[in-house]
C-alpha cells in the first residue's frame, strides 16, 4: 500500500470519528415547567445525552400585554426528586426552584418561559396578581363563553419587513394587506385559513400572510425589526381560534 492510499485512509478515518463523536454528544433536552406558588417557580430539565450532569435553565418573565421581556435569569437545575429518578431521568439531581421577586414587578401578567440550551420546556405558566395558571386571563374568560376554539400547540417563530426574513416583500402580506407588528402572522393556510382570529400569548394576532418554511403546526408572527425577531428566536405557544 502506497503512501497516497495510507494517508486518503487515514483522513476518511479521522472524519468518521468526529463524525461519530458529534453525534454522540449531541444535546437533547427536555423537561417542564410544573408551576408556581408565592415567589417560586417550580419544574426540571436535563439532557439525555449526558443523563447525570446538571443543565442550565434561562426564565424569562413576559408582559403579556407588549410581549417585553420584564425578568430574565439562568439557574442551574440540579436538585434531587425521588420521581426524576424513578422514571429514568439519571440520577434525578435534575429539578430547579427559581424564585421571582413578584412585588418588584409592574402590576401586570406575565408569561413564565424557562429554557435549556434554547429549547423551550413544556408546560405553560402565567401569574397574575398572585395566582398561577395554565392559561392568560383573557383565554380563560373567552373559552368559557364559547368564544375561543384550542387550536393547540404551534411552532411559533419571528419575521420582519427585512429582506433576509421576508425575501424582498417587505411588509407586503399573501394577501395584499401590509403587515404590522401585534397584528400580522404567517400561517399554513391548509392548517388555518387566511382571515382567521388567533389568540396566541395574550396577543390578538390576523392570519394574512405565509411563509415558504412555514409548514403545519407553525406560525411565524411579524415585528417590526430584526432585532426583534432574534429576542423572540423559537417557542412553543398555546394557539385559540376566535370566533
Amino acid at each position: 500500500m502506497n503512501l497516497k492510499r495510507i494517508f486518503i485512509l487515514f483522513i476518511s478515518l479521522c472524519f468518521t470519528m468526529i463524525f461519530w463523536c458529534g453525534s454522540a454528544s449531541a444535546a437533547s433536552y427536555e423537561g417542564k415547567v410544573d408551576g408556581g406558588s408565592g415567589s417560586t417557580i417550580n419544574g426540571w430539565a436535563w439532557d439525555a445525552s449526558a443523563p447525570d450532569s446538571p443543565v442550565d435553565v434561562t426564565l424569562s418573565v413576559i408582559k403579556v400585554p407588549d410581549q417585553s421581556v420584564a425578568f430574565t435569569n439562568t439557574f442551574t437545575a440540579d436538585q434531587y426528586r425521588q420521581d426524576l429518578e424513578n422514571c429514568g431521568k439519571g440520577n434525578g439531581k435534575h429539578s430547579f426552584a427559581i424564585t421571582v421577586d413578584w412585588s418588584s414587578l409592574e402590576d401586570t401578567e406575565y408569561k413564565i418561559q424557562v429554557t435549556a440550551g434554547g429549547t423551550p420546556l413544556s408546560g405553560s405558566l402565567y401569574y397574575l396578581s398572585g395566582t398561577y395558571s395554565q392559561t392568560p386571563s383573557s383565554i380563560s374568560s373567552l373559552t368559557s363563553n364559547g368564544q375561543a376554539t384550542y387550536l393547540g400547540s404551534f411552532k411559533t417563530t419571528a419575521y420582519c419587513p427585512c429582506r433576509a426574513c421576508s425575501e424582498g416583500w417587505g411588509r407586503h402580506t399573501a394577501t395584499g394587506t401590509i403587515a404590522s407588528s401585534n397584528h400580522t402572522v404567517a400561517v399554513d393556510p391548509r392548517v388555518i385559513p387566511y382571515g382567521s382570529k388567533l389568540l396566541i400569548n395574550g396577543v390578538v394576532y390576523t392570519a394574512e400572510d405565509k411563509g415558504g418554511a412555514v409548514r403545519g403546526n407553525h406560525i411565524d408572527i411579524f415585528f417590526d425589526t430584526h432585532g426583534e425577531t432574534r429576542m423572540y428566536g423559537t417557542q412553543s405557544a398555546d394557539v385559540y381560534l376566535l370566533s
